[in-house]
């Protein structure tokens, strides 16, 4: 084999906010290549620490240094693998193999990468192992990547090698200011880091499988904000109950609405749901059987008495018949401005919407009424406890609420 040398040295006419761009000399036998680490640093810490090797605790120096360091190595396990596979490898197949380019030197781009995923994702949904609305999810945060490729760099596509951290964090600027969302530009904080975690995810699948060797976005590392939680009380639930509509449009989505509260299921879980989901023992209690289709984990449910009311309500009711659904198959997508009719009527001031029905289950229905944390956990389909237990906290804020207010009292 022959001999292999890594070295790294500052290219100053690559700069950005007066930091001069590291670049890699991959130096193997007779050939010799170079290429961009994606890191940049000041020239004046670069002489200092002695190209980094005596970083010091300032700023990112030292997990900068970790991470150039750490190239050699990946270098020459690449220069291994080649060399079973090749009998004439070349400092320009290590860069290449490295930067995620095929070994004919052909370059692998950002979109061709995502687009394998949503290949793979889409023949998942086909043998029914994830959802479709999941993967219409992540086609959506792949249309808005092209936008911003298109608008940022004038390209249908970009080379892989060259998403550094100023790409990634230039995408997550084109989100928040630049993005158009209805009359406005640009959208919140916690959309932004779903959508980046999206494309991060994404990219996670051909590191899986040694396309590339790294994930660029793994540097994004912005957290959601905490939002307030948004749950009906027992009085607001009995309120929406005791509705009567001339509308069969408002009194459809008023049921789907009042079994997702209690059941926690999703719409789309909660429309797909027929005969065949009813588990009725010897004791005469009722199960519902069902497995989430967002997140493939088996969740059964109790039929509640309410439950079993609107089951009964649309037992021969002719949009469930023929396919023995317990809920008609609702497909109207103003399903959360006709919520929001309701609320109206029903004289609630809060923003309905589903994820209000998945919170009123965790928090109204069965806390509230002393269900075990990790029965709630398993009910909801969740996969950790963790995912809970932000659930009972609400709870413990609720009882403190009341607390105080009966120290008000008894302090008088």
């Amino acid at each position: 084999m022959s001999k292999l040398n890594v070295s790294f040295y500052l290219k100053n006419d690559k700069q950005r906010n007066g930091e001069s761009a590291i670049y890699a000399k991959i130096k193997l036998g007779s050939t010799t290549s170079t290429m961009s680490t994606g890191k940049y640093i000041c020239p004046i810490r670069w002489g200092k620490t002695n190209m980094l090797q005596n970083a010091k605790r300032k700023g990112n120096e030292v997990s900068l240094k970790n991470f150039i360091y750490e190239i050699p190595r990946e270098i020459s396990d690449i220069y291994l693998k080649l060399s079973k596979e090749t009998k004439n490898t070349s400092a320009r197949d290590l860069k290449n193999t490295y930067s995620g380019r095929t070994n004919t030197g052909a370059r692998i781009t950002i979109i061709k990468l995502l687009d394998s995923y949503i290949v793979n994702f889409t023949k998942r949904v086909e043998k029914e192992e994830v959802s479709l609305r999941t993967l219409e999810k992540y086609e959506g945060v792949l249309r808005i990547f092209k936008e911003f490729i298109n608008k940022k760099y004038n390209q249908k596509d970009y080379p892989f090698e060259d998403v550094d951290n100023q790409f990634v964090y230039s995408f997550d600027d084109y989100l928040r200011y630049e993005k158009p969302n209805g009359a406005k530009l640009g959208i919140g904080n916690n959309t932004a880091v779903k959508y980046i975690s999206n494309i991060k995810s994404m990219l996670n699948y051909s590191v899986k499988r040694s396309v590339i060797k790294y994930n660029p976005f793994s540097v994004y590392d912005e957290k959601l904000n905490d939002i307030d939680t948004v749950f009906l009380s027992q009085l607001e639930l009995e309120k929406i109950e005791a509705l009567k509509f001339e509308s069969y449009r408002l009194d459809t989505v008023r049921d789907i609405f009042l079994f997702s509260c209690y059941t926690s299921y999703a719409p789309v879980d909660s429309m797909n749901l027929t005969l065949d989901n009813l588990d009725i023992e010897n004791d005469g209690v009722c199960w519902i059987r069902t497995t989430r289709q967002k997140s493939g984990v088996k969740s059964d449910i109790v039929a509640l008495p309410p439950i079993l009311k609107i089951i009964e309500k649309y037992k021969y009711d002719p949009r469930c018949v023929d396919e023995k659904r317990l809920l008609p198959n609702y497909s109207n997508q103003k399903m959360n401005e006709y919520l929001k009719e309701i609320a109206e009527l029903a004289g609630i001031k809060k923003r309905l919407t589903w994820y209000v029905s998945r919170h009123t289950f965790a928090t109204t229905v069965c806390l509230s009424n002393k269900i075990p944390l990790e029965v709630v956990s398993k009910m909801m389909g969740h996969k950790k406890i963790t995912q809970t237990q932000h659930y009972a906290k609400l709870i413990d804020e609720r009882v403190k609420e009341e607390a105080n207010k009966l120290k008000e009292i008894y302090s008088k």
